[in-house]
């Protein structure tokens, strides 16, 4: 303990002699851009630097990556390494690659001596025997964790030793290339080589690899890297295109690597391949992996091997003298253009790209032009476009289109601007595996429509869907510029100017105060059958999950993913884009050829302007509308009312299931109350949909089920009136019953009972006979306030045994009623408007007396006799409703005015 002690003790000695000496270079090294450092900060720095540099292993760097001192928000980086190229920039574009800005970099280059185990013994004013160049590095970014520190530390260690490798090896790998040209002769593909080895390439790595995938003699980052510079897969495919003799096709076959470099910038590797030939054999590869200089992108085509034998193709091809301005024009082109690429293009590619460039000098335009490169490991995009348009959101655009057409990532860009109005960016996307033909036409028109502004580009779909122009352009001018950047990409124009005409229906119908949320189908190319694509538009704020998953899964979907798009905040409304797994063995073709039935039965379910239960399974799944639905669901209330024990699901289920007995109900209800069929073929059409019943029963195997169809059969079979289809209907569904054709029915059976069914309401009214009166109540029995009601009218029965009317009773259970502890107030207004409900759907199929003759209701099939009597009076909970229910009496012009209800302010 006592020599580690006196061991700290002279390293902190030497360490502060060390110091003094430090400061002044690293003052000198800050540029006049940085920010100043105060002397307090200059000698933290020192001290840090120095003491990373007390000790550094041969051939090896120190790296420290350290949080600052406790107070300070910065961690602070320290590496001393040889001095040597590319030092600097690789080890800065490793921190970028790791999400972190340098907020400070001081990079002294110092001569330092050191003892034989690497410790640091002098810094020395300027280079002499034993000592050495080395070059320290200081930096300092943002604070993070130990575990991303340790991973930073690890990735410096990684590029550092790709950097020394390169550095090491460059006069073997200019040698093998060298060898490489001679190889190939006189040919322009050896004047490249010579010509990069001129120093025009940052050479990399160098590797010989033979048939059977061996690699051998390896330079460079070849023998410090895990990675591999090609697959063997990759590898193999270029032997095939060398041929068995090496001459398929020109070498060098160049590629991009799928291999960032680490060394000087972080950017794909270019790989140059000679094919080695022995015995007219292709034996081995030959791969040098490098990084063009920045003075080699920008030579004159004229001087770069390949580059100038296709500048040369292109004017004669063409015809160009070569001083004329398109010449001119062809070698502007080839100049802007990143030369890397055009070498390893093939001469049609390289004319084909040239040439559209030459075009946008003279008529600047977007476009779009791709290139499939060697072996189709990679496809090239180039895209022009107007400078000023040039922005994050547009480039993410256009990647994400690319990539969902060619099914790759994009694995680099890059943008060059010139002196001129265009831009260019370019793309290099992976598409290895993905077998997807890219078609240049239709992605170069999504492009130019992207880009011709996506207001216009929304307003010319919008006038293409039938919008006068004038309204169009108002609409996209509302609605359009508020779309976010991410839902311009992932819909397009077209798909976004069906959403403006969705949105402003839906505003359209908020200000009338019919309904604030719209819906629509629709389905994707390439979308599995078994899935749906479902749109909402809210008005105004945002749609609560809550609100719409209960409601898509009672229609038998499966909810698998939402997008949200907010415009303008939600202010003008909002889109939530759910994706829907199917039931059963539905289809999405089958739902989309019903689209319009089934948006508006969910739009009204959305809306609260119908139940949400799985009855709604019958419009996806029996192919029933809102309204059939609605009946099915009303008779299945009736029937709980009435005492049987059919579980809501089971019911459903039976429907769904006996699809044909289901369709026969609904047809034979239509043609007995339908009013538009003419009565001479009413009971032809109910034989026929009876028949059809039959047959479907004959086919239902479980008994619950058939006893569940056979009563909803029966309550059809003895349906007298009902106001289904007359306007009455919209707001509550009416059925009159000869309650004798129901077996089950409890006793004392009534004469007629007319049954209420409406999302709001239900209730029920029950007549011993042809005149008869009683009260209403109001109910709070929702399961079973038939049974209550019944047992009233009996007792009213007895009660008018002495007199004419015998005994009636009639009750309503309001399903939406407010807590009364909460809000008494709106609990007895609710209470009231049921009531005002029930009585106006009990007088749409009661017939009057209009100059001593019988009346029937309008739009309604009247298959028993005469009825115009009716009468109620009050109850349990209505005691102040009688002047309400002859309000309504008198409103509708009943024959009995205001002696329709008895107990009011008239007696």
């Amino acid at each position: 303990m006592a020599a580690k002690a006196r061991n700290r003790t002279t390293r902190g000695q030497t360490a502060s002699a060390h110091h003094t000496s430090l400061v002044a270079r690293m003052a000198q090294s800050i540029l006049p851009g940085d920010t100043p450092l105060s002397r307090q900060q200059l000698n933290e720095a020192a001290h840090f630097l120095i003491d990373v540099a007390q000790t550094r292993k041969p051939h090896s760097p120190a790296i420290a990556v350290e949080s600052a001192a406790e107070g300070h928000r910065y961690t602070r980086i320290a590496i001393v390494n040889r001095d040597m190229p590319f030092l600097v920039d690789s080890v800065a574009a490793t921190i970028s690659a790791h999400g972190l800005a340098i907020d400070r970099l001081i990079h002294p280059v110092i001569d330092l001596s050191r003892n034989d185990d690497g410790t640091l013994k002098a810094i020395n004013g300027k280079t002499g025997a034993g000592s050495h160049r080395e070059s320290l590095i200081y930096m300092e970014t943002a604070r993070i964790d130990a575990r991303q520190r340790r991973e930073l530390s690890r990735a410096l260690a990684s590029t550092l030793a790709d950097v020394r490798a390169s550095v090491d090896d460059w006069p073997q790998m200019q040698a093998a290339m060298d060898e490489d040209a001679a190889v190939l002769g006189k040919s322009e593909g050896a004047d490249l080589l010579h010509w990069l080895n001129g120093g025009r390439l940052t050479q990399l790595g160098h590797c010989i690899v033979t048939r059977d995938r061996k690699r051998t003699k390896p330079l460079g980052i070849c023998r410090t890297s895990g990675k591999e510079l090609l697959s063997n897969e990759t590898l193999q495919r270029a032997i095939e295109r060398f041929g068995a003799d090496g001459r398929g096709v020109r070498a060098p076959l160049i590629l991009k690597a799928n291999v960032i470099a680490q060394v000087h910038r972080r950017v794909p590797c270019d790989i140059l391949i000679v094919p080695r030939v022995a015995d007219g054999r292709v034996t081995s590869l030959s791969l040098h992996a490098g990084l063009w200089t920045s003075a080699a992108l920008a030579t004159p085509p004229s001087q770069v091997p390949r580059l100038r034998e296709a500048l040369d193709a292109i004017l004669k091809h063409r015809n160009l003298a070569p001083e004329s301005h398109d010449a001119k024009a062809l070698v502007h082109a080839l100049t802007m253009l990143p030369h890397d690429l055009l070498v390893s293009f093939p001469f049609t590619d390289v004319e084909r790209i040239a040439g559209t460039m030459m075009s946008l000098g003279d008529r600047p335009r977007p476009r779009l032009a791709i290139v499939n490169a060697a072996l189709d490991r990679h496809l090239f995009a180039f895209a022009w476009l107007p400078r000023d348009m040039v922005s994050t959101a547009v480039r993410e655009e256009v990647q994400n289109m690319l990539m969902e057409a060619s099914g790759g990532t994009v694995l680099d860009w890059s943008l060059s601007v010139e002196g001129g109005a265009m831009a260019l960016w370019r793309f290099m996307l992976d598409v290895r595996g993905t077998g997807q033909a890219v078609d240049e036409a239709p992605l170069d028109a999504h492009f130019q429509a992207m880009l011709r502004g996506w207001c216009e580009a929304v307003e010319a779909e919008l006038t293409g869907l039938g919008e006068e122009p004038g309204r169009a352009a108002a609409l996209a001018a509302r609605y359009a510029e508020a779309f976010p950047v991410a839902a311009r990409a992932r819909y397009g124009a077209t798909e976004a100017a069906r959403d403006v005409q969705r949105l402003r229906q839906v505003a359209k119908q908020a200000a009338e105060r019919r309904w604030t949320r719209d819906v629509r189908l629709y389905h994707l190319e390439g979308d599995p059958p078994e899935q749906l694509r479902l749109k909402i538009y809210q008005h105004g704020g945002h749609l609560p999950l809550s609100d719409a998953v209960p409601a898509l899964e009672n229609f038998g979907f499966r909810v698998l993913t939402e997008i949200p798009t907010s415009l303008d905040g939600g202010a003008i409304g909002a889109i939530h884009d759910f994706t829907l797994s199917l039931g059963g063995t539905d289809c999405a073709a089958d739902l989309l050829a019903r689209a319009a039935t089934i948006e508006n039965a969910i739009r009204a379910v959305l809306n609260n302007k119908a139940t949400s239960d799985p009855f709604n399974r019958l419009v996806t799944q029996a192919s029933l509308d809102a309204g059939q639905t609605d009946g099915m669901r009303a008779i299945y209330r009736y029937l709980r009312q009435t005492g049987t024990n059919f579980t809501l699901d089971t019911a459903v289920n039976a429907l769904v299931q006996a699809g044909t007995v289901t369709h026969g109900l609904i047809r034979l209800f239509h043609a007995l109350h339908d009013p538009a069929i003419k009565p001479s073929a009413r009971e032809d059409m109910a034989d026929t949909a009876r028949r059809a019943i039959s047959a479907g029963l004959a086919k239902v195997d479980a008994i619950n089920d058939d006893r569940l169809l056979r009563a909803y059969h029966a309550v059809i079979e003895a349906c007298e009136r009902t106001n289904a289809f007359a306007p009455a209907a919209r707001e509550a569904l009416v059925i009159k019953l000869d309650s004798s054709r129901l077996d089950w029915l409890p006793r004392p059976l009534p004469w007629r009972e007319v049954f209420v069914y409406a999302q709001r309401m239900e209730g029920i009214h029950l007549r011993a006979g042809p005149v008869a009166r009683g009260g209403i109540r109001w109910s709070d029995r929702r399961d079973d306030f038939r049974t209550e009601i019944l047992g009233l009218m009996k007792a009213q029965r007895v009660k008018n045994a002495v007199i004419v009317p015998t005994g009636a009773k009639g009750g309503f259970y309001p399903k939406m009623l407010p807590d009364p502890a909460v809000d008494r107030e709106a609990w007895a207004a609710e209470g009231q408007a049921s009531y005002e409900l029930f009585i106006r759907a009990l007088l749409s199929i009661t017939d009057n007396i209009v100059d001593g003759k019988v009346v029937h209701p309008q739009d309604v099939v009247i298959r028993d006799k005469d009825d115009p009597y009716f009468v109620v009076a009050a109850d349990k909970g209505t005691a102040r409703f009688s002047d309400v229910a002859n309000a309504i009496a008198e409103a509708r012009d009943f024959w009995l005015d205001d002696a329709f209800a008895s107990g009011g302010s008239h007696g």
